[in-house]
């Protein structure tokens, strides 16, 4: 493959990081082990900084085979009089501006070389300074398959392109058909169900009636029993439920307090590398397991709270209300019955309308409330919504999060509160549930995992490493003829993924409007 080159701007710490993220996006599409990944990230983001500190400007070179990656930096800058000092841990001449943004702590040129496989450093003083490492390269592991609980309606789709751009890991595209699902790369996230309006995309699967028939439990994620407006209680909703005939209701605030607590202690006794990431959200599992398979290592071998749930119900009858389509996968082959929150609302509504009035009448009172506040919960750096979500991956994948012991990423805002299947605001809905309702039955437990979790073929564009890169190679080239406006007309979310399409086969080569002759 020939080379590719990355401006680096001298003092813009704005958009500092760009190259180093364009060089990671290309080795995940190969297939490189993420190890090595991860490796030659943190080398190239310590070589890109060092340019944006010290430097007027500079480029980023790469050029990879099957076999290695070979990266040069080179910069129009003041250069190293002392070599052999800048490569001491500590040393640093960054400036003052620099060192008040959290750069320059004197780790660059050590963190390159410790990445790298192969190291030089060439310096002239008054012309510059030329860095070049080496990565050796060999294939990821075969990868899992990914699933969703999606159900896409293509009667219902008015083509306005709106999910295509929500999705966050780009696996939608909307053609003269309707839309389709690449598979390999859903997190089975709410970001398409969010920016649908049409209601073209749905949870499959998730049709139950809320009235108790079979099953003996009802399982509720914690932010339901605050979905019926102000003057409802959460423990109301509970009542209700019970006057419907379930016999157990579980609400799973004390399994998610009995993870959070399990993460924290596994973080202090067991864990081999910071930060912890929590597997609270199976989605942020999923999108880690398609996206940053680096990181798999970092997440605690626990069963989220719905799946701890899962195990503990096993062998019995049992259904589940699900926040999300990754909560609905998850119980997909346990064979437990799944109904959306909309079919509980309808079901409970009518019997706590006017429960507000009654209550101030002295006619009903409350369920017991039990705090479920964790002690040193303020070790846990909680993080909500997939743009904030994917910021800090991207942050803890470069090495720049080593201050969090235990992080808990949530692809809703608010957590589950922001699901778009609830129908409450998040931040209402925070403010209604105050403190969590306890589960009326059951051992809250944190669960451990009997198998590890398993990246997936993700941004992977060929088994074989080779052709991955002869195909990357094509990728780039029909990009660069492509108007790069992003607009999403021709069904794909971006110009970049419109090239991939062609080349993997997925689209027709003639399909950008802007282009002449261009159509969907």
């Amino acid at each position: 493959m020939t080379p590719t080159s990355y401006p680096i701007q001298g003092g813009d710490y704005q958009r500092a990081g760009a190259a180093s993220r364009a060089l990671k996006e290309q080795l995940k599409r190969i297939g490189a082990d993420p190890s090595a990944i991860r490796r030659a990230v943190i080398a190239a983001y310590e070589a890109e900084m060092n340019v944006v500190i010290h430097a007027s400007g500079g480029c980023l070179k790469a050029t990879l085979d099957e076999r290695r990656l070979e990266v040069e930096v080179a910069d129009e800058g003041p250069g190293i009089p002392d070599i052999d000092l800048a490569m001491k841990p500590g040393y640093s001449t960054a400036p003052a501006a620099a060192r008040e943004l959290g750069f320059g702590a004197g780790m660059g040129l050590p963190n390159i070389k410790k990445n790298s496989d192969f190291f030089a450093i060439e310096s002239a003083v008054g012309r510059g300074t030329c860095v070049r490492f080496t990565i050796h390269l060999r294939p990821q592991e075969a990868r899992a398959v990914g699933r969703h609980s999606l159900l896409l309606a293509a009667a219902a789709c008015r083509q306005c392109l709106k999910c295509i751009h929500g999705c966050p890991t780009r696996a939608l595209r909307v053609r003269p058909g309707g839309p389709a699902i690449l598979e390999h790369l859903c997190i089975d996230c709410t970001a398409c169900l969010a920016a649908c309006p049409w209601g073209a995309i749905a949870v499959a699967g998730a049709e139950a009636a809320a009235e108790a028939a079979s099953a003996d439990v009802l399982v509720l994620p914690p932010a339901m029993p605050a979905q019926f407006g102000a003057g409802i209680a959460p423990g109301q909703v509970l009542a209700a439920l019970a006057e419907m005939g379930w016999r157990e209701v579980w609400v799973m605030d004390a399994w998610e307090a009995a993870l959070r607590a399990a993460v924290l202690d596994f973080a202090r006794t067991e864990a081999a590398v910071r930060p912890v990431i929590s597997p609270a959200c199976p989605a942020v599992v999923n999108l880690i397991e398609a996206r940053f398979p680096s990181l798999i290592g970092s997440v605690a071998p626990f069963w989220s709270a719905l799946e701890a749930v899962r195990e503990e119900l096993a062998g019995r009858r049992a259904a589940f209300v699900v926040s999300c389509p990754s909560q609905r996968t998850a119980l997909e082959s346990a064979g437990f019955e799944t109904m959306l929150p909309a079919v509980v609302r309808a079901a409970v509504a009518p019997r706590v309308v006017g429960a507000g009035d009654r209550r101030a009448a002295g006619q009903v009172e409350d369920s017991p409330w039990r705090e479920t506040r964790l002690a040193e919960s303020g070790a846990i750096l909680r993080v909500t919504g997939i743009r904030h979500v994917v910021n800090v991956l991207e942050a803890i994948e470069n090495g720049l999060m080593n201050d969090a012991a235990v992080i808990e990423l949530f692809v809703c805002d608010e957590g589950c509160l922001g699901s778009p299947l609830m129908n409450e605001d998040p931040f209402v809905a925070r403010h209604r549930l105050g403190e969590a309702p306890a589960a009326s039955s059951g051992p809250a437990k944190a669960i451990r995992r009997r198998a590890p979790f398993v990246g997936r073929a993700g941004l992977r564009l060929d088994a074989d490493m080779a052709r991955a890169i002869e195909k990357l190679g094509r990728i780039e080239a029909l990009r660069r003829t492509l108007p790069a406006t992003d607009c999403g007309l021709c069904g794909s979310p971006t110009c970049a993924a419109l090239a991939e399409d062609i080349v993997m086969g997925r689209a027709a080569g003639a399909v950008c409007v802007r282009q002449a002759g261009g159509s969907r």
